[in-house]
């Protein structure tokens, strides 16, 4: 009988501490993505500075809108959804910027490829046969 006594007053005491801690772990909040948003702050500006905005409209269109919902979120208190925003905005600035950095390579591998066929041209007219 007295191993009934001592194990019945620690039940309620080990209850009471599982319910405390699960409380405190549901009023935490996740941290605002401070870091996450400076970074697609960045991106954006790099991107934009790159004349994307002729070359790759539509890509820093995308990200700048996920940048402003994510600003949304984050003032409504969303912190999850403001990080995951953010994230792809980061990613959609980057990808704005390599197809904006892919269309200056094209025109440019273009316009050698004319400078190449000019300069044969020019040749083979000098060129006696």
């Amino acid at each position: 009988m007295k191993l009934l006594s001592l194990i019945r007053p620690r039940a309620p005491s080990v209850l009471s501490l599982a319910a405390v801690v699960l409380l405190l772990s549901g009023c935490a909040s996740t941290p605002p993505p401070l870091q996450e948003m400076a970074v697609a702050e960045a991106a954006l500006q790099r991107a934009s500075s790159t004349g994307t905005s002729s070359a790759a409209p539509g890509e820093l269109a995308t990200a700048a809108a996920k940048l402003a919902s994510a600003r949304s979120a984050m003032a409504a208190g969303q912190s999850d959804r403001a990080r995951q925003l953010a994230l792809e905005a980061t990613v959609d600035a980057e990808v704005a910027e390599m197809r904006a950095q892919s269309v200056r390579s094209s025109t440019a591998a273009r316009e050698t490829e004319e400078a190449a066929r000019v300069l044969r041209e020019e040749i083979s007219r000098k060129t006696p046969r």
